[in-house]
């Protein structure tokens, strides 16, 4: 049997460990300490920021520790006949808590006819059961159903209460030089503790030694210096230049749609700094954000006005706009990044 991993084995298991969502773990231990339960909740949020783990709690607190609540992943059953077999089963009592929980999952994935099996049971729900539907895309499931569940939005995570957890597990874990690389692996992935902690173990699986160098020679994407680069290409108007670091980049394996959307948030960043000169208003990491770092100024100070870093911004938008849903996406930028050099 596998070691588990690091996101399974530091899964919060109560409500006091869960990052940020104050306000609605508070609700939540407020239900349970007067036993006032609804029968339909909704947990929508971003991925990663703790919907199904505060699902998952809640019901261990609802049936005092006892027992398992039912977990359906609805992306692989979302028809109608699924869904009149969860409530068929929803109809016998538990034989251990004293309510049968269903945590149900990328619930916005059921069908029309599925979410109208619903409905009825969420109108005229079975006593001793309790559904809990968890979403990314609260806008996919009716509003009829919106009307009739208690619904919690879960935030997104802060880069800061990110950070605090990595620092924690290395920590319990024994790593060494991970200060740096936490803070890291905070910022680039966005208040998803899910991917934030799935790096990290990428990281410690290369090395315990978890420096900054050794962290980038495992993620290709915690590695600025693509975004550098690609900045002085464009600043040189060099397309030659510009349209092979796009391809070193998707040969790497690198999402190129993820690189467009990790050098937006760069080039904001560059913006921000050239404007306010102060890195600390940036989301640049804490082994860049320095206000003598060469490289950043070097960076900054080819850019004579904000003028051109609001091109490159206003061009980037665009190109996410245009590969939203295209498979061939590397052409497309880079007619858009030749377009750039040529202006």
């Amino acid at each position: 049997m596998g070691s588990q991993s690091l996101a399974v084995k530091y899964r919060p298991k109560t409500f006091e460990d869960v990052c940020g969502q104050v306000v609605t773990t508070t609700i939540l231990k407020q239900a349970v300490s007067k036993e006032a339960f609804k029968h339909a909740y909704l947990f929508a949020g971003a991925s990663g920021c703790g919907k199904t783990t505060i699902a998952r709690i809640f019901a261990s607190e609802i049936n005092q520790g006892v027992g398992e609540p039912i977990e359906i992943d609805a992306a692989s059953n979302n028809g109608v006949d699924n869904v009149r077999s969860i409530i068929e089963n929803a109809n016998m009592r538990s034989l251990t808590g004293r309510y049968k929980i269903f945590i149900i999952d990328e619930c916005h994935a059921i069908t029309t006819q599925g979410w109208q099996a619903f409905l009825k049971a969420i109108e005229e729900p079975p006593e001793f059961a309790i559904f809990m539907f968890c979403t990314t895309e609260p806008t996919k499931v009716p509003n009829t159903i919106l009307n009739r569940v208690q619904r919690y939005n879960i935030t997104k995570i802060t880069c800061e209460e990110v950070k605090n957890r990595l620092l924690y597990i290395c920590k319990e874990e024994g790593y060494s030089n991970y200060e740096l690389t936490c803070d890291l692996l905070s910022k680039v992935t966005h208040g998803c503790m899910r991917d934030a902690i799935s790096y990290l173990e990428q990281c410690a699986s290369f090395s315990t030694d978890l420096s900054i160098d050794n962290a980038k020679k495992v993620v290709s994407q915690l590695s600025y210096e693509p975004l550098f680069k690609m900045t002085w290409a464009l600043q040189d108007k060099n397309a030659v230049e510009a349209i092979n670091i796009l391809r070193v980049i998707s040969e790497s394996g690198t999402d190129i749609r993820a690189f467009v959307d990790n050098y937006l948030e760069f080039s904001i960043n560059l913006l921000k700094y050239s404007v306010c000169n102060d890195t600390r208003i940036t989301t640049l990491p804490d082994y860049l954000a320095t206000d003598d770092n060469p490289v950043i100024q070097h960076t900054v100070s080819r850019c004579t006005d904000s003028g051109w870093l609001n091109k490159l911004i206003t061009t980037l938008l665009t190109i996410k706009l245009e590969t939203k849903y295209d498979f061939n996406s590397i052409n497309t930028i880079s007619a858009f990044f030749i377009k750039l050099c040529n202006n």
